[in-house]
């Protein structure tokens, strides 16, 4: 996988209060979001304190977030835990500056040439070089673009990322590791499925893609289902990518905020 560039790193520690000031927001905000947060294909949400709640006919009980010995995976079908997953419990495209979200900087930081922007303001990029990883496919218009999360989120909440307190699925949602731009219409072709049902119609980045679910699981301890384990596995055995060690990197960036490592 590509690294992103050094000055996207410089790039958030310039914003480190904004960032602090972003999770002690979302961490008081989620107080409330009871009230104000939208239900899942379920017909229900989860609350501040992790206890699901149905709002609507024909909505299923589901256990506690934080019940760690009552796993969501063995209580309800494979088919039935998307369900369960509520787009606000994971909020992406984290504003980091007067007007950037991570999407803007992840676009930015991989940019093969340099980039043009819509605004004075630089709030959006209107043109630059991104090679489509998935497809071997290039673009110039950032507008054709869409930046896929690896680990579908919906993937990780029906995984053991439900039990995941507001601020580790916050940062999972908008950890660069975690984000690559790729074309638009592949995002839609690839949906919500992991490794096991889809990979990247570019058989030469099936190493690193599989790398990448490896490295994504192991940095979150993700709970990968069975099928999708077996395939990373069956996939790096015919390549030669080491684990990455994540406590060292973090170690040696000590970039934080309130105490938890900005994502690497």
């Amino acid at each position: 996988m590509k690294n992103l560039k050094p000055n996207l790193y410089l790039t958030q520690l310039r914003h480190l209060t904004k960032l602090s000031l972003l999770t002690l927001c979302l961490s008081t905000f989620t107080v409330y979001a009871h009230i104000d947060k939208g239900v899942d294909l379920n017909g229900g949400h989860y609350d501040y304190f992790g206890d699901y709640h149905c709002h609507q006919l024909g909505c299923r009980q589901a256990p506690s977030r934080y019940n760690i010995s009552t796993r969501l995976r063995t209580t309800i079908n494979s088919r039935e835990q998307k369900l369960f997953y509520n787009e606000d419990d994971w909020p992406h495209w984290m504003l980091v500056s007067q007007c950037q979200t991570v999407r803007t900087q992840i676009l930015e930081a991989t940019s093969e040439v340099g980039i043009s922007w819509t605004n004075p303001r630089q709030c959006e990029i209107r043109e630059g070089k991104w090679t489509d990883r998935y497809t071997g496919e290039e673009f110039d218009r950032a507008a054709r673009l869409g930046i896929d999360h690896i680990i579908p989120l919906s993937y990780a909440n029906a995984a053991n990322g439900y039990q995941w307190d507001d601020q580790k699925r916050m940062q999972f949602a908008n950890d660069p590791l975690n984000l690559i731009p790729v074309s638009r219409d592949i995002v839609r072709k690839k949906r919500d499925r992991g490794i096991g049902n889809w990979r990247p119609p570019e058989e030469d980045y099936h190493c690193e893609y599989a790398a990448a679910w490896r490295d994504i699981a192991s940095k979150y301890d993700l709970d990968l289902f069975i099928r999708d384990k077996s395939r990373v596995n069956s996939i790096l055995e015919e390549c030669d990518i080491p684990e990455r060690d994540f406590e060292q990197e973090r170690l040696d960036t000590d970039i934080r905020v309130n105490g938890i490592p900005l994502p690497i």
